[in-house]
């Protein structure tokens, strides 16, 4: 399982918001991270088939999803961070519709359901209309939007920040098991949240990769583009990550 980028370019109005980003994802937890406006969203939204770059590659277990995005959508869960949910239908309805939508049976949303919502401890909310539910609850349903399908690729825009600090853990934990047999993508700000979770990370700098490597190379490719007198030591993760992301 692998989805590949190669050479990808996207602009709006002749300016560059993704510039020649090239990557191979296999099975595990990828964060991807960067300052606003560095093209986080956009790449997410190219990778999932809704944005379609300019110019380069991008590919599915080989297969071309620029042109055949549907080889990819059948296996992906997306939830960006503007997810629409149906204000006057309960939550239940609302992942049954979207569920199914997604191409999953009957039979195995009824079951799933309540799983998911009880594992995001919303499960008193299920006969709830969304509407009448806080922003921050509306965003746990996304959530378990998101897992209901059992997705093989899934892609999360800043997924925790409604979430309280154990309810953030349990996510990532969870994130963890998924991703033994799937590919994830997480974007988030917070490198500290992601950092014990996920296999690699990417961080963007105004639409280009400046970073892309596992979480224990970050410290010590920083020192190395600073230069002396600056060591490993006197450099913490935050400060090597607004080196690659400024």
């Amino acid at each position: 399982m692998s989805i590949s980028l190669n050479n990808i370019n996207y602009r709006i109005n002749n300016k560059t918001i993704l510039h020649n980003i090239s990557l191979s994802l296999n099975q595990g937890v990828y964060g991807i991270l960067g300052l606003n406006g560095a093209g986080k969203t956009t790449l997410l939204n190219v990778i999932s088939t809704l944005t379609k770059p300019q110019k380069g590659s991008l590919s599915y277990n080989s297969a071309d999803i620029i042109k055949n995005p549907l080889i990819l959508r059948k296996d992906l869960s997306y939830m960006p961070q503007n997810f629409g949910l149906i204000p006057d239908l309960t939550v239940t309805q609302n992942l049954m519709y979207f569920g199914m939508l997604k191409g999953v049976g009957s039979k195995t949303l009824k079951e799933n359901i309540p799983n998911v919502l009880e594992f995001f401890n919303i499960l008193h909310t299920k006969d709830t209309n969304v509407k009448n539910l806080s922003g921050g609850t509306q965003q746990r349903v996304a959530l378990s939007l998101a897992l209901v399908n059992n997705p093989k690729v899934l892609i999360l825009d800043e997924p925790t920040s409604a979430l309280d600090p154990i309810e953030r853990i349990n996510f990532y934990e969870l994130i963890r098991k998924i991703s033994d047999n799937s590919i994830v993508i997480v974007s988030s700000h917070n490198i500290y949240e992601i950092e014990k979770y996920v296999d690699n990370i990417i961080v963007l700098r105004n639409g280009e990769i400046s970073f892309s490597n596992t979480v224990d190379q970050l410290i010590p490719e920083a020192v190395l583009g600073l230069g002396s007198p600056i060591s490993e030591s006197s450099l913490n993760l935050e400060k090597a990550f607004e080196y690659f992301a400024k």
